[in-house]
C-alpha cells in the first residue's frame, strides 16, 4: 500500500498508522488461513508417513 507525502506533519504520522495496520491486518488474514488438506490416494503411501494416521481416517477400529 502506497501514501502520498503531505506538508501538514500529522498526515505522515497518520499514514504511518495507517500501514502498520495495514501490514497487521494482512498478516493475521494469512495466519488465519487453513492449511490445504493432504490426501493420500493409497494406503500404501498414508502408511508410509505413519501408521497412526489410518485411524484418525478409517477410525479407532483400524488396524495397519
Amino acid at each position: 500500500m502506497t501514501f502520498t507525502v503531505s506538508n501538514n506533519p500529522f498526515a505522515n504520522y497518520t499514514l504511518s498508522i495507517a500501514a502498520q495496520y495495514q501490514d497487521t491486518k494482512e498478516g493475521i488474514e494469512l495466519a488465519q488461513k487453513k492449511p490445504g488438506r493432504k490426501i493420500h490416494h493409497s494406503m500404501e503411501s498414508m502408511l508410509k508417513e505413519c501408521v497412526f494416521l489410518g485411524a484418525t481416517r478409517f477410525g479407532t477400529n483400524f488396524i495397519a
